[in-house]
């Protein structure tokens, strides 16, 4: 809900709480005709609150729909959901409505399985080291897997599962490293590159020293030829390729916990925050797309640079609870 909307900021966040109850009250007693009635005067009373039920239905539905979150935020925060969840009606129980819709996206999520088939995987926040047998170094950003079969003579091969992961591979012109990540595999001899699983579809790969070769698995012909500063994001089954250059002091600054970014969209950033953020971090509105951010962002402190992403592109943020936080552009 915008600024635009009239209230100052109590009377709104006033409103949104009371929203909030009337979402999970409704839920319970949809049959009650004198809670109806309530509602509607309620509703009708200040042109605040109706704008503040809007918003809430709105933020119900993209938590209802948003993709399944890793399994360790279930993990981790199971015990802290479940408790809300038990509280009584008035007591916070628009927030328990929201949070139990959350459970139920964060349980179901695929996380666990691919955790499973991986040798290295990442919880929030957490960098990984990994000494390859080889000589060559990885680092495995926050909630990432990987899958490797690296030995000090034979062949080296890493799957990226899910996530990012930087490499420092040690020269060897007779055995090529290779990285497999969605539907890509990237080549090298010895540099330093970056690898990132998009979707299951695509990959991007970027080049800070050295050279790699990045080639669909399925179609050999479909390769490119990445040098120091290039960028590439290549999705295979339809044959796109997307180069850029990037300033190579700038490529995986994640590995120093930061975000750096130069005139990016802004949802490339908050999809850069996400692994680091403890929660979940949704998002809604038809603005996110004309917004182009430039800054460096402590990675540490996600919910921070999304407040200061929020000032700079006129976003709105709200924290529904200390592990849901939900973010619009209008």
């Amino acid at each position: 809900m915008s600024a635009g909307l009239g209230g100052d900021g109590a009377e709104r966040g006033r409103a949104n709480r009371e929203a909030s109850r009337w979402a999970i009250l409704l839920q319970e007693e949809p049959e009650d005709q004198t809670m109806r009635a309530q509602f509607s005067a309620w509703l009708d009373a200040n042109p605040v609150h109706g704008a503040a039920w809007a918003e809430t239905q709105r933020i119900s539905h993209v938590i209802r729909t948003a993709p399944p979150a890793p399994a360790d935020r279930w993990r981790r925060k199971k015990s802290i959901i479940l408790p809300f969840v038990r509280k009584g009606r008035g007591h916070g129980v628009g927030i328990a409505a929201l949070a139990v819709a959350a459970c139920f996206a964060i349980v179901a999520g695929p996380g666990l399985l691919i955790n499973l088939r991986a040798d290295v995987s990442t919880g929030t926040g957490e960098i990984q080291q990994v000494h390859l047998a080889d000589g060559s170094t990885m680092l495995v950003a926050p909630q990432s897997a990987v899958a490797f079969d690296v030995s000090k003579g034979g062949q080296r091969q890493v799957r990226l599962l899910k996530g990012r992961a930087w490499f420092e591979v040690a020269p060897d012109p007779d055995r090529p490293f290779q990285v497999a990540a969605a539907d890509t595999t990237t080549t090298v001899l010895g540099t330093g590159f970056e690898v990132s699983r998009i979707d299951d579809r695509r990959a991007s790969v970027t080049v800070k020293h050295g050279h790699v070769r990045v080639s669909c698995n399925d179609q050999p012909s479909l390769t490119e030829a990445l040098m120091a500063g290039d960028a590439l994001s290549l999705r295979c089954d339809d044959a796109s390729a997307a180069r850029s250059s990037i300033d190579p002091t700038q490529i995986a600054a994640w590995t120093d916990s930061q975000i750096v970014v130069s005139d990016r969209p802004v949802m490339e950033v908050i999809d850069a925050l996400k692994p680091w953020h403890s929660g979940v971090i949704l998002s809604f509105g038809e603005g996110f797309a004309k917004r182009r951010v430039t800054g460096v962002y402590d990675a540490h402190e996600p919910v921070r640079a999304l407040q200061a992403i929020a000032k700079a592109q006129d976003l709105r943020v709200r924290n529904l609870t200390p592990w849901i936080t939900v973010i619009s552009a209008e």
